[in-house]
């Protein structure tokens, strides 16, 4: 029911003296429409944002990285390099920002093993977002980046390297123009959102959350510390609040007060857009030089400032903010807490897990490494690739864990840092002891 509809019925009553009650609080239905995703006052939103979640322990040797997050049983499932089949849906211009983009419907996946499923009335599949081209950076970051981070346990959306053909597509996707006819895309990705609603004000939906707010949420300081040094670590400095997420589950609105007032059973903050990562951060989002460059990635240290062993300091992560990312995430301060934990997650990747990671990100097709019919340069294998990024990773690992910072406030219980899922035994694979 919409504020105008709930405003004339209610003059109706009142002209005709009726005396009936407000109506009660009405929970949200599973297909939410424009006042369920909505909130409809700072406080409400507020209220969200300092009880949300922003991590979830999971024993991080388990992950399989090449597999991904899990997926719905209702949408066709999706693997590493699946050849995909998908109905042209929206242009990318209308989705908003510069990378090569469109929606489509998915109607049909061939796994590697040949196996094929296709869509049935029983799917519920809606357009989703891909990116594609060898030279759109953003195909290899995001993948990477969303798969360390929910194999850590914090929030990310689900991101599939696939090879994708777009039935009955235009010539160009991104503008809806030219003839349509089937075309394929060898370096696509398909976006699975992460469950939960999208939340935000009336009237700003790209509104995320600034790093600024994270201050304002109540979950420990050296979790939130931990996703501020990660982010540092992956030189996310595109990271204006649009970058980022507020998702809900439970959304409840109570359209008896005025404003409306929307709650919910449970809320997490997520980053939604990791594309400029993996690469030296900067004032500008340079396609090239700010997402998946080896060289820049690794010429950028994580700490601008930190102790040692025996000498604590006031640390302070490296990141650049690009000029766009107000109220964005600069130089932050990282308690030892947080390097701790932060630590303790990354040390627990093994080498294997690191190599799929780089494996399934397809780091090995970046234009960096390959000719201009697509052949690599001389040289060149592709395990070789993987290796060197895999070894670039674990000597920015080592920094964090060889670091030692101030404590951030009174001493919390070690264990929820250290072991945070109760596990017999934390792997390290770090050769610097983490405390």
């Amino acid at each position: 029911m919409t504020p105008v509809r709930v405003f004339v019925q209610a003059v109706a009553l009142l002209a005709l003296g009726s005396c009936a009650a407000a109506p009660p609080a009405r929970v949200a239905p599973a297909a939410a429409g424009p006042a369920e995703r909505r909130f409809y006052s700072a406080a409400d939103r507020v209220a969200a944002l300092r009880s949300a979640s922003i991590f979830a322990p999971r024993a991080v040797a388990d992950a399989d990285i090449v597999a991904g997050p899990p997926q719905k049983s209702d949408e066709l499932p999706l693997g590493f390099n699946d050849k995909v089949t998908c109905t042209f849906a929206v242009a990318g211009e209308d989705k908003g920002g510069t990378t090569p983009k469109f929606d489509c419907v998915i109607t049909r996946v061939e796994r590697a093993t040949g196996e094929v499923q296709v869509a049935t009335p029983e799917t519920d599949e809606e357009p989703v977002k891909v990116k594609f081209g060898r030279d759109n950076r953003e195909t290899f970051s995001e993948v990477a980046a969303t798969r360390l981070l929910w194999a850590l346990g914090f929030y990310a959306d689900a991101m599939f390297p696939v090879r994708l053909t777009c039935a009955d597509c235009p010539e160009n996707p991104v503008r809806n123009a030219g003839p349509r006819a089937p075309r394929t895309f060898g370096e696509a990705v398909v976006e699975r959102k992460a469950p939960g609603r999208r939340m935000y004000e009336i009237g700003n939906e790209d509104q995320g959350w600034s790093w600024k707010e994270l201050g304002q949420v109540s979950a420990p300081g050296y979790q939130k510390d931990g996703l501020r040094l990660l982010a540092a670590f992956l030189k996310h400095g595109d990271n204006k609040p649009a970058q980022q997420r507020l998702v809900c589950d439970g959304v409840a609105v109570d359209e008896s007060v005025r404003p409306f007032r929307t709650t919910c059973t449970a809320s997490r903050m997520l980053v939604q857009d990791l594309g400029a990562t993996f690469g030296g951060a900067g004032r500008t989002t340079n396609g090239r030089t700010a997402k998946m460059n080896l060289e820049e990635w690794s010429a950028k240290p994580v700490w601008k400032k930190a102790g040692t062993a025996g000498r604590p300091a006031d640390c302070q992560a490296e990141l650049t903010k690009s000029f766009a990312a107000k109220d964005g995430l600069e130089h932050p301060p990282i308690s030892e807490e947080g390097r701790r934990f932060a630590a303790g997650l990354l040390c627990q990747l093994s080498d294997a897990q690191l190599t799929s990671l780089f494996t399934v990100a397809r780091v090995a097709e970046l234009p960096d490494y390959r000719n201009a019919d697509g052949s690599l340069k001389a040289g060149l294998t592709e395990p070789a690739i993987v290796a060197r990024w895999v070894a670039a990773f674990r000597e920015k690992r080592e920094a964090v864990a060889a670091a030692r910072c101030r404590p951030g406030g009174p001493p919390p219980d070690p264990a929820a840092i250290d072991n945070p899922m109760g596990l017999p035994v934390v792997p390290n694979f770090c050769r610097s002891p983490l405390f």
